[in-house]
């Protein structure tokens, strides 16, 4: 690691100053959906557009962000951590606030385009940034905090949305000149930091990075866990409104505690990982076939909030854990890639969640709400028997 310019005469990572700097940069990686609240009022100004062209203003931000992220890896390491995401950054701000001056819907389509560029470059970097600054349990502990950091994010841009649609929807657009605050401090406090380690061969040459199987283990991995907290985030109101469960406001509040639940379990993961160590692995994926096969035997609102309850401690712990591995598996000078190789993963394994579960329900041999929900819960159940059962003969070997 190399950190360059005065500013390292006053930088410390361990201060909480600059941790919560570095931590920052995850509160606008997931704000990108939290416009939606707008929609309504946008499909009746552009009431002569159909209204899925409209809803695309809430997701096309994906689409670049998930080309994107795999490039970032390569940039950073040939512009620098810090410039990467500072762009990034300053991309989001002013494509996010733009909306509110010009209200075409092709403009702000194409604003939104430009704010998943900005994620692109940010998503994996925000998590090679903790893997370079920090160790052991206090990077475990980061790691944990900035999962938690990303739903704060997305409350903060939520309730401003909120609030400034009591203007008008362009206002509410406004909400994002958070980012560019977060900008501001980023640039600030935290210096140029480039990860130099094992960038040269034997021979003086630059090394190149790589992806091994391990790696590519765990992005399948992450592929199914994502897999679950998309079962949990959409189909829970589905299942609540369609079964006579509840109403759809009820819903909305029930989704809210899932993101909170998986918030606090984000900053309690140091805490955990200090005591069960490489078993919170299996500890978060029991949470997670738990919470969905009971959610799919749920007979009451009560029951689907405490399956959801589980299901939001389950990838806060497991999620985690696998990023932090990220420094031990990857190849040399390969960590930047190795992250874009699990948030490949999480985004596959959230877009296409839909036709999992559907096709589950197909083949499924189970009863109850959604029994392709049960059979995803019980192929996780065996999933973390088999990871724990490694875990048991890795140690007795060694």
């Amino acid at each position: 690691m190399i950190i360059t310019n005065s500013q390292a005469d006053n930088w410390n990572p361990k201060t909480w100053l600059h941790r919560f700097t570095i931590l920052a940069v995850s509160l606008v990686i997931t704000t990108g959906t939290a416009i939606s609240p707008a929609l309504p009022a946008m499909q009746k100004t552009f009431a002569n557009y159909p209204s899925t062209t409209v809803d695309l203003i809430a997701t096309i931000q994906q689409i670049p962000a998930f080309i994107v992220l795999l490039m970032s890896a390569p940039l950073a390491k040939r512009f620098g951590i810090k410039r990467m995401i500072s762009l990034g950054i300053l991309l989001m701000g002013i494509s996010g606030v733009l909306p509110a001056f010009i209200p075409n819907l092709w403009f702000i389509l194409a604003t939104r385009i430009v704010f998943g560029i900005g994620i692109g470059l940010i998503n994996s970097l925000a998590i090679t940034i903790i893997n370079i600054l920090y160790n052991g349990d206090d990077q475990a502990q980061m790691l944990g905090n900035r999962g938690s950091f990303e739903q704060i994010g997305l409350c903060i841009v939520n309730i401003s949305v909120g609030l400034l649609l009591n203007i008008s929807w362009q206002a509410s657009f406004l909400a994002y000149f958070f980012i560019l605050i977060i900008l501001a401090i980023f640039v600030k406090v935290v210096p140029p930091i480039d990860d130099h380690e094992n960038q040269t061969n034997k021979n003086g040459q630059t090394s190149k990075e790589t992806v091994n199987l391990p790696v590519i283990a765990a992005g399948l991995l992450c592929a199914l866990m994502t897999t679950g907290l998309a079962i949990a985030g959409v189909m829970t109101p589905n299942i609540i409104v369609s079964n006579h469960l509840g109403t759809a406001t009820e819903a909305s509040i029930i989704i809210t505690v899932f993101t909170l639940i998986s918030m606090v379990m984000g900053f309690l993961f140091g805490t955990i990982f200090k005591v069960v160590r490489r078993f919170v692995l299996p500890l978060g994926l029991i949470f997670l076939a738990i919470g969905t096969i009971l959610m799919n035997y749920s007979t009451s609102l009560l029951s689907v909030i405490i399956a959801l309850v589980i299901i939001g401690c389950s990838y806060p712990l497991a999620g985690t854990y696998v990023f932090s591995l990220m420094d031990q598996l990857a190849p040399d000078n390969s960590k930047a890639l190795a992250n874009s190789i699990l948030l490949v993963g999480c985004n596959v394994g959230t877009a296409l969640s839909p036709i999992t579960i559907n096709f589950l329900k197909n083949i499924s041999p189970l009863s109850g709400l959604q029994p392709g929900i049960a059979l995803y819960g019980i192929i996780m159940a065996i999933v973390t028997i088999c990871i724990f059962g490694f875990q048991i003969v890795n140690k007795a070997k060694k």
